[in-house]
């Protein structure tokens, strides 16, 4: 019981050091986010980015409380966690369906990935709270985080449904970037892909590193990775959409300084026109 107190003691310390890691982001990416976001208006994405980026907040936090009906805020953690998660999806599928010139049919498609994953979580959360194992423990809290064989095989599902989600969505960049965008890309062409790639790359250890943690690592550390894959998501979704702005702004800025140029070099041209011998009387 020693050993597995101080292992819950080691979660809580990672939890707390990607909370402090999410302020942190935060304070950095406070004037990208007042420009790009804050000022815009209110459209889906705003209020996408909005949700991720501050009910994470909600989620790390009162997974830190220390209290005696853990398992009624271990309820509320995983669902809520889990909602966060969804919207960082829905941003990446929002991305690919403007690579995509807002296709129909990839909106169907991803009409029906989103929803299948999200009802397969639901169903997993539902089944998990409902197993007789959950909450039997005398131990108070460590109830919370002890895990058994049934667990880890619905925290197994949730999570590849989460990697063949986000691995769909790669998949569909990629192919877009080989097909079209090979010989003619702008600034925020490449942006979009090459974010959205990287954001795969960053998050594919932290989700093996849970999947990992269930089946190997002891009971008190079943949980390590939650809050890292939480916050992980949220950080780099936000920073998505703040970078692409960004890149957005600085292609208009430049338009508008080549058409601004373009015009004062097409009203010196016909200065000179006018000034010339062949137009004096």
């Amino acid at each position: 019981m020693e050993s597995v107190s101080s292992d819950l003691q080691v979660v809580s310390y990672i939890t707390a050091g990607f909370l402090a890691l999410l302020v942190y982001d935060i304070l950095l990416q406070i004037n990208d986010e007042y420009r790009h976001v804050w000022k815009s208006r209110w459209t889906l994405i705003k209020c996408l980015y909005m949700w991720t980026r501050y009910s994470t907040f909600i989620s790390i936090i009162i997974s830190l409380v220390n209290l005696s009906e853990c398992n009624k805020i271990t309820t509320f953690t995983t669902a809520f966690s889990g909602s966060i998660i969804g919207v960082t999806e829905l941003i990446l599928m929002v991305r690919t369906y403007t690579l995509y010139e807002r296709s129909k049919k990839l909106l169907a498609f991803f009409f029906v990935l989103w929803f299948s994953i999200a009802g397969v979580a639901i169903w997993a959360v539902t089944k998990w709270i409902s197993a007789p194992s959950f909450g039997s423990s005398d131990a108070g809290t460590i109830s919370c985080w002890l895990s058994d064989s049934s667990g880890v095989g619905i925290g197994l599902v949730c999570y590849v449904c989460l990697l063949v989600g986000e691995s769909a969505i790669v998949l569909l960049t990629l192919c877009k970037v080989l097909r079209k965008f090979h010989h003619n890309k702008t600034a925020l062409l490449n942006s979009l892909y090459s974010d959205g790639v990287l954001f795969y790359l960053a998050i594919w250890p932290f989700t093996i590193a849970t999947v990992a943690c269930l089946f190997w690592a002891p009971p008190g550390l079943n949980n390590l990775p939650d809050a890292p894959v939480l916050v992980m998501h949220s950080v780099l979704s936000c920073h998505l959409i703040t970078h692409a702005r960004a890149v957005a702004e600085e292609e208009d800025r430049r338009a508008h300084a080549v058409n601004k140029a373009f015009r004062k070099t097409r009203l010196l041209s016909d200065a000179v026109v006018n000034i010339s011998p062949e137009n004096q009387v």
